[in-house]
């Protein structure tokens, strides 16, 4: 197989990159129609800290260069600035690191439970789409099973520390006591949500809930107890706010310094100020961070701020990895000896082809008719010539589960793959 994955995430690109490659799920089916110009196969997996393009071609030729070319031209990152950050894995290695993405080991927030859900939009998204089939769904489909199973048997999840318990280690940082100051949460999203509770459960009592949809931000506002703020709004409800966490999917700032300025925050002698970017694209202008008093984090900040971790988690880590492992060993497997069985089938058909060929033009140059008894001795002969030259490779083969034999039996074997590998790079 030629499968790839090529992508970027918080260790290899600050979010000031991976913002201009984060691609919105409501903007899913149209990039991944532009990307099945370059390759027939795909998934792009898109979170707030990675943005990863999975593509399968049995046509390999150029397929990193393809795949960047899209990133390129749907980012409008340079090349050079964009290679700097991007990485690649190919064949089983992009399939363990998929495995392992799934199973929240390669989350910035080792083992949190949300990237699981992502990776399964992402992959029903492409499906829906007419993106992904067959070899790429088992992929994905084993992806899903083994993250299912390291949240399932082990304690991963509830032993990691999240990016709402960052948060709330943060303002607890900057105010004396969480129950006499007021948050105001811009967008109702799972992000948004996690740190709105978080902050609620550690004493917050005011809270008040503003999103472009109105009826979701009255079902966060129920939730929690607060009241809900007009979207259009926002630049006032800044003047009541202690702390400020927003996570939206617009592609514009939500917030900027000119706003905070306006609404008498951010000034010498003011109030104290905080304010939590959960969104990529980032929500609240950097520049805010520069106001005197006010104190911003991105998601990358909180990241770091989350990186203290219970003693006990390195165990589940450990755990969580032998799963999988023992996931990512047994897809191999099943893998090797499906695509074995595809090309030994394909060994066979090609070389009966090749055979009736042989004997009808042997026929035709005698004057022989099909049904004579020299064409049925004709065909008995090289039906058994081709049997006993194909059972020693068919059945070395079989025994080997070495890729190198694969690919080279493919190379040698198999019929060209006339099936388009998209434009790019060759």
């Amino acid at each position: 197989m030629s499968l790839l994955v090529l992508g970027l995430d918080h260790r290899t690109a600050p979010v000031e990159l991976r913002e201009r490659l984060s691609v919105e799920r409501d903007e899913l089916p149209n990039a991944l129609g532009r990307l099945a110009e370059y390759v027939p196969q795909s998934v792009i997996v898109s979170t707030c800290n990675r943005t990863e393009v999975y593509a399968y071609d049995r046509n390999d030729i150029g397929l990193v260069g393809r795949v960047g070319d899209f990133l390129m031209g749907y980012s409008g990152v340079e090349g050079p600035e964009l290679e700097r950050h991007l990485y690649q894995a190919w064949e089983g290695d992009c399939v363990q690191h998929l495995f392992r993405v799934a199973g929240g080991l390669e989350s910035m927030i080792v083992g949190e439970r949300q990237i699981l859900g992502q990776v399964r939009a992402a992959f029903s998204t492409a499906s829906q789409a007419g993106a992904v089939r067959s070899p790429l769904t088992r992929v994905f489909h084993g992806a899903l099973r083994a993250g299912r199973r390291v949240h399932r048997e082990t304690g991963i999840g509830r032993h990691s520390r999240s990016v709402s318990r960052a948060a709330v280690q943060l303002a607890r940082g900057l105010f004396d006591r969480l129950d006499e100051r007021s948050a105001l949460v811009i967008g109702a999203g799972d992000a948004g949500r996690m740190v709105a509770r978080a902050l609620s459960d550690a004493g917050v009592r005011q809270i008040a809930v503003t999103n472009r949809t109105q009826w979701r931000a009255e079902e966060l506002a129920r939730e929690l107890g607060g009241v809900v703020v007009p979207f259009d709004d926002v630049g006032a409800a800044l003047a009541n706010a202690d702390l400020v966490i927003s996570s939206t999917g617009s592609p514009e700032y939500v917030v900027d310094a000119g706003m905070v300025s306006r609404a008498g925050r951010g000034g010498i002698g003011s109030s104290p100020l905080m304010l939590v970017d959960i969104a990529v694209p980032r929500d609240i202008d950097p520049a805010v961070g520069d106001l005197e008093n006010v104190s911003l984090f991105d998601i990358d900040a909180l990241g770091l701020a989350a990186e203290t971790v219970p003693g006990n988690l390195s165990e589940e880590v450990a755990a969580a990895t032998g799963i999988i492992d023992e996931e990512w060993g047994r897809f191999v497997e099943r893998w090797n000896s499906s695509d074995t069985m595809d090309l030994v089938a394909a060994m066979r058909q090609r070389a009966e082809q090749v055979r009736r060929l042989e004997v009808e033009r042997t026929l035709r140059m005698l004057g022989d008719a099909e049904d004579s008894e020299l064409a049925a001795r004709l065909h008995a002969m090289t039906n058994a010539l081709v049997k006993k030259l194909l059972h020693q490779p068919t059945a070395g083969l079989r025994s080997h589960g070495d890729g190198g034999v694969y690919h080279l039996a493919r190379q040698l074997f198999e019929p060209d793959d006339k099936s388009g590998g998209g434009r790019g790079r060759r």
